[in-house]
């Protein structure tokens, strides 16, 4: 019940102008609507299902989450459509102000998630069915008896819990025992959760953790930065990676573009949505121009990976093939500035410097040909004695490979403050391990 892009804002006088923040902890004066009134009252015209609330007509309108693994649709979004008696559309914004109370609120919430399952049903839908629950819903869950509620729901409409995913957002997030009471209930009746919108607002990772939704749903604006900022674009596998780690599967929302679908491919994300594949419909899903979209990603994808691999290669090879080079020479004892000088002269070339087994540096910054003064976070000058990189990447895979030039993912080097990737190599030099590393400015 958000406000999504493709809704107009209607002019249209609510009756109260205050904003919905209303808590509940006991049951209502006013009663909240039960699922058999609901089940009574909703009217069918062949598969199509409508709903009366107050002086509005509600409608339930689907959109596909896909898988691009599976290449299908897997599940679908219930979004909430209402409209006045003469025909006019009304945004989820405003039909929420027009709950006076708490019990009308709830009744509200209640009636579009009946409302969804009942649409999905009658499709004869399969996958995930994604119902966003309005945080006073939420949390008033057992005050409202709302368990019982849902049970019935998915008896009459014979819908595995498993399949039924609830999405929370940042505002039901509080430290109340009706939150922590709320998620023992879903998780007894089999549903899952989803964190909604995470990475707007106040989002962190401690509601991660102290949720542990079995997905996360990754904000829009993360599909329109990674498209346009390249740092934003190398950071979202990152995030999806420690998601993962967290033990969440991941969606991404809000995506329009092919360009945003491929990036999307690209960071690992496990579902997609947005009007790329398919905007909400109020007709039966037909999937197969989803599952074109998904398939026209992939070959998208496959191609700007064999480009990307390519470029890469090219613009790398010249530092991995100095270094291993100046490995040899170090081994055979010559001297260390004919050993360094192929690397050194290479244009994006920042420094060598050379480590001992547990990962000390024992010699200097040595820093490329025309290559100023090293202007780090922590400035040491010249004095490099004390370091210890053993934590490092490129000293642990270089330890663990002797003889293999390895390479890093692009990082922000703590000893000039820019973009860079190390080359590193394992060298037996006069009998010991010596790990070589150079630095390359990677901007």
């Amino acid at each position: 019940m958000r406000d999504y892009n493709d809704w107009g804002i209607v002019e249209r006088p609510a009756r109260t102008a205050r904003p919905v923040r209303i808590t509940m902890s006991r049951p209502p004066n006013a009663p909240i609507v039960d699922f058999a009134t609901l089940h009574a009252s909703t009217r069918r015209s062949g598969d199509r299902l409508e709903l009366d609330w107050a002086d509005y007509t509600l409608t339930s309108h689907l959109q596909p989450i896909v898988s691009f693994s599976h290449r299908s649709v897997v599940g679908y979004e219930g979004l909430v459509r209402a409209r006045a008696a003469d025909g006019t559309p009304i945004p989820p914004p405003v039909l929420l102000r027009e709950a006076d109370n708490a019990a009308e609120l709830v009744s509200l919430d209640r009636s579009c998630r009946y409302l969804h399952i009942g649409q999905a049903t009658a499709y004869g839908l399969d996958g995930y069915l994604f119902l966003n629950m309005h945080p006073l819903a939420f949390s008033s869950i057992g005050a409202t008896d709302g368990t019982r509620f849902i049970g019935a729901i998915r008896e009459t409409f014979h819908l595995p819990p498993e399949r039924i995913v609830i999405e929370i957002t940042e505002d039901v997030l509080t430290d109340d025992s009706s939150f922590e009471s709320s998620v023992h209930y879903l998780r007894e009746l089999g549903l899952r959760i989803a964190l909604d919108d995470f990475g707007a607002g106040h989002s962190n990772f401690d509601r991660v953790w102290r949720l542990k939704p079995e997905i996360v749903k990754l904000d829009r604006d993360f599909a329109v930065r990674a498209a346009d900022d390249e740092a934003a674009r190398r950071l979202l596998p990152q995030i999806v990676e420690l998601l993962h780690e967290a033990g969440s599967l991941v969606l991404l929302e809000g995506i329009e573009t092919a360009e945003q679908a491929r990036i999307a491919m690209a960071a690992d994300v496990d579902f997609a949505q947005g009007y790329f594949f398919g905007r909400p419909s109020g007709e039966r899903p037909e999937p197969r121009p989803t599952v074109a979209a998904i398939d026209a990603v992939w070959a998208a994808y496959d191609t700007s990976q064999a480009d990307d691999t390519l470029h890469y290669r090219e613009r790398i090879a010249p530092y991995v093939n100095a270094i291993g080079h100046a490995a040899t020479l170090l081994a055979s004892r010559r001297p260390q500035e004919e050993a360094l000088e192929l690397f050194l002269h290479q244009p994006q070339a920042l420094r060598c410097y050379l480590l001992d087994e547990q990962g000390f540096q024992i010699s200097r910054n040595i820093p490329a040909h025309g290559e100023p003064p090293a202007e780090g976070v922590v400035p040491h000058g010249d004095n490099s004695a004390h370091s210890r990189w053993s934590r490092r990447p490129y000293f642990r895979r270089a330890m663990e490979t002797p003889g293999r030039v390895c390479i890093t993912r692009p990082y922000l080097c703590i000893s000039s403050a820019v973009l860079c990737v190390t080359v590193s190599i394992c060298v037996q030099i006069g009998g010991q391990k010596r790990v070589l590393c150079g630095d390359v400015a990677w901007a």
